[in-house]
């Protein structure tokens, strides 16, 4: 009987507590600062302000580090790596890697509606298609694997 209350109590006291530790993130992190850098940063992507827009989609990440920041900034170095940056290319990769590992399921855009949204493969906010990435020799294999051949250029 006795146990039987000690567990009520340990129940009501842990429900009672949940909605706090729900809010804990909310009050570590200033998400609402967070997504105005943000939204500038995007601003400036569609501008091609690119030192700009990193540096906004930088201050989200600062304070609030979540998948979408990295993302951007992923996505606004691969874009000043297009030009032949390599260094840009490097912090490309490692803010998508971030962002993935902050949330492996992360999917820009994703609350936009189904009338805003691009084309398949375009970029969410500025309709930019990125290239494809070849894709690294497999020493396994002993093959190089780019892309695959078309219909046409297939052996027969």
């Amino acid at each position: 009987m006795r146990e039987d209350r000690i567990r009520i109590f340990v129940l009501f006291l842990a429900l009672g507590l949940a909605p706090l530790v729900a809010h804990a993130a909310d009050d570590l992190f200033d998400s609402k600062s967070a997504t105005e850098h943000i939204q500038k940063g995007i601003a400036l992507l569609k501008a091609k302000s690119f030192d700009a827009a990193i540096a906004e989609f930088d201050e989200s990440a600062s304070i609030a580090p979540e998948a979408e920041a990295y993302y951007y900034l992923g996505y606004e170095y691969y874009l000043k790596s297009r030009h032949g940056d390599e260094e840009s290319r490097r912090l490309s990769l490692e803010n998508f890697q971030k962002a993935y590992e902050i949330e492996p399921n992360f999917i820009p855009g994703r609350n936009k509606s189904a009338a805003a949204q691009p084309a398949p493969g375009q970029h969410p906010e500025t309709g930019v298609t990125p290239p494809s990435i070849p894709q690294q020799a497999d020493p396994a294999a002993g093959t190089q694997s780019t892309s695959q051949a078309s219909p046409a250029e297939q052996p027969k």
